[in-house]
């Protein structure tokens, strides 16, 4: 009865609207709108002056503007007018510029009056300096690390918008040291006879916080007592922001929620920053008669909320890639199942697996190519043993193509991951591998000898494998500034144990420096060396360097030691099976503006790759070119067109076209 009423009341409210949704009124003019359109704004210094400042960042914000690729045109009105008038002075004074003034705009009309050019006229004065800064109420023993995040000084210019907000970070830093309820008040003194301006933070950092009350919200699937166990925080324990991204971090690591927020009843600022930023409100009583903050009387004991969503119970995933070059064609597909809490709260399983294809250009008889894939299936307990220790046990398929050979690989065992620190993971595995080198080129005596090559194509035995990963880029896929740094070894012991023994060492540490909002510069060093190996080095160890992911001078795996099949032949037929050792770097110039599906670079590289310890026993090659960025949402695509200029040491002019590459990928870059 109650739908039919309210279907009812819809239709006779539609029906009294006379459709009024399908055709809606225009909304309201603003006033003093006109349909004059604005051709043109310019701000400009006054006669005989010059002007210090530039305005190309304030024009898109002003209310009346020209048509352009960006933004849109707003068309002429008094009253915006005025108000920009007003913009272009605060504008000024944010720079430093006290004593500015701006004239009355010159308004030069159309012939037809159906179009304005709007100038502004404007006095800069004199650009104020910086007399002296001051952090007031802060803890002694914090004072000197806050004033290190303090970067100007007595005698730098004046910047508004960027040392007003200052105030937030000094207070966040109190929080991560303990101070929940720390906040931060920006002021500023200005002198107008002196020229200057005093800069005073004044900090009410209020007591070191503890947790009194704790409530976990969302949980269902995982009890509230496995989420506070791996939490890892308890009433009465100390409190800080940096305690409580901690507490976050080891949530999300389980796998099991889709989210997790730590809120506290502390008095601080929270939300995005205000725009401009007024340098913190005080209010009246916070001010003593002798014009000191007075500090707040605050509790110790916070309550927290533990606001947790857990992830859905089955989720699959889908992805596809392609990687290309002069030299291979690979392209495949992959999905991954995750079933959650499947065994009971914190048991999750995992089944993924992927099938490619890859096409050799140069040999397209290779045995090898074609049809590869993985599969694995993973049971994964975090928490196990210890808080932040957890548990996985695999097994898992692989093949992986090379240029002369196909591997195939099997392995099954424990291992267990810790988060170390935020962004920093530690694994480490036992596992038992069975590799098979299949379609393995026929070669002499002298050829496997050159590359170290073990007698049989199968390997077994256990291998232990243990990394650790350092991650502090900004994003994953295009970083333009911080650094990221791994570090991977497996030991394989041979002997009465398996077949094969190798100890492999292997390090990338990757740096990322901003220039611009739009411009940074990324730079990556890696490298990997096989020892300890006793009859020859198996095909799953070895060393394989170049393509759209490593060093761009080669197509995919080709930067290796190479020899010929047969040293008797006439003609050289190269075999290319990996190498003990290899080193690769790249220094990038990234163009990547805010918000756009474009972007640029430029890149030089350099490797090289052995037969045995030493990389460059074969000399060094060098390559550099540039790259094109399509940077939709989910699918970043790579074009990279490089050219070989040291070829093994070697300067001399390429053969038709050989250095030049072009390589195509989709992904992380580095």
């Amino acid at each position: 009865m109650m739908r039919t009423t309210l279907l009812s009341l819809v239709t006779a409210v539609a029906a009294a609207t006379g459709g009024a949704a399908c055709h809606p009124k225009p909304a309201p003019a603003a006033p003093g709108q006109t349909e004059i359109s604005v051709s043109k704004v310019a701000i400009e210094a006054r006669a005989g002056e010059a002007l210090s400042v530039h305005f190309k960042e304030l024009i898109p914000f002003l209310g009346l503007r020209a048509a352009s690729p960006i933004y849109p045109a707003r068309s002429f009105n008094e009253y915006r007018l005025a108000d920009d008038r007003r913009r272009v002075l605060a504008y000024l004074q944010s720079k430093g510029y006290f004593d500015a003034e701006v004239d009355e705009p010159v308004l030069a009309f159309s012939a037809d009056g159906k179009s304005v050019a709007v100038t502004w006229k404007v006095h800069e004065g004199v650009a104020y300096k910086i007399s002296n800064v001051e952090i007031v109420g802060a803890p002694a023993e914090h004072l000197a690390a806050l004033q290190a995040l303090v970067p100007f000084h007595a005698g730098d210019e004046v910047d508004l918008d960027t040392y007003r907000p200052l105030r937030r970070a000094l207070a966040e830093r109190l929080q991560d040291e303990g101070y929940g309820h720390a906040r931060g008040y920006s002021r500023t003194f200005v002198d107008k006879d002196a020229k200057t301006v005093a800069w005073f933070y004044y900090l009410d950092a209020g007591p070191q916080t503890h947790v009194g009350k704790i409530a976990v919200e969302g949980a269902r699937r995982v009890s509230v007592p496995s989420v506070l166990a791996r939490a890892g925080i308890a009433t009465g324990d100390a409190y800080s922001t940096k305690r409580k991204r901690a507490i976050e971090t080891a949530l999300l690591d389980t796998g099991a929620f889709a989210s997790v927020v730590v809120i506290s009843d502390a008095d601080i600022q929270t939300g995005p920053a205000e725009h401009p930023d007024t340098g913190g409100q005080l209010g009246p009583e916070q001010i003593d008669e002798h014009g000191d903050l007075i500090p707040r009387k605050l509790d110790d004991d916070l309550a927290l909320r533990i606001v947790v969503v857990e992830a859905p119970a089955t989720q699959l995933r889908a992805e596809v890639g392609i990687e290309a070059d002069p030299t291979r064609l690979d392209a495949y597909a992959g999905t991954r199942m995750t079933f959650r809490n499947l065994f009971g709260p914190q048991h999750h399983v995992v089944l993924e697996g992927n099938v490619g294809y890859g096409w050799l250009v140069r040999d397209d008889q290779d045995p090898a190519q074609g049809v590869y894939g993985s599969a694995r299936a993973q049971y994964v307990r975090p928490g196990w043993l210890a808080r932040t220790l957890d548990l996985r046990i695999s097994g898992q398929w692989r093949d992986t193509l090379v240029p002369d050979a196909m591997l195939r690989e099997f392995t099954a065992g424990p291992g267990v991951r810790s988060t170390v620190a935020p962004g920093v993971f530690a694994d480490f595995d036992v596992l038992y591998r069975v590799g098979i080198a299949r379609g393995m080129p026929a070669l002499d005596d002298m050829a496997r000898a050159e590359l170290a090559l073990p007698d049989s194509n199968r390997s077994m035995g256990p291998e232990l494998v243990a990394s650790l990963i350092a991650d502090r880029r900004n994003d994953r896929v295009e970083a333009t500034s911080g650094w990221f740094a791994s570090g991977r070894t497996s030991f394989s012991p041979g002997g009465s144990l398996g077949d094969d023994r190798w100890l492999s060492l292997a390090a990338d540490v990757r740096g990322f420096v901003p220039l611009s909002p739009s411009w940074s510069v990324g730079a990556r060093a890696s490298g990997g060396a096989v020892t300890l190996a006793n009859d020859g080095l198996p095909l799953g160890p070895r060393l394989f360097g170049g393509g759209a992911f490593g060093m761009r001078g080669f197509g995919r795996d080709r930067l290796s030691p190479t020899a010929c099949a047969d040293a008797t032949a006439t003609m050289c037929d190269e075999v290319t099976l990996g190498g003990r050792s290899l080193v690769e770097s790249s220094v990038e110039l990234r163009f990547l503006p805010f918000r756009k599906f474009y972007g640029a670079t430029a890149f030089v590289d350099a490797g090289a790759a052995g037969a045995g310890l030493n990389p460059a026993e074969d000399s060094v090659s060098a390559a550099f070119g540039l790259g094109l960025r399509l940077r939709s949402w989910y699918l970043p695509i790579a074009i990279d067109v490089s050219y070989r200029a040291l070829d093994h040491g070697d300067l001399a002019g390429p053969s038709g076209l050989d250095r030049l590459l072009a390589l195509l990928r989709i992904g992380e870059a580095f």
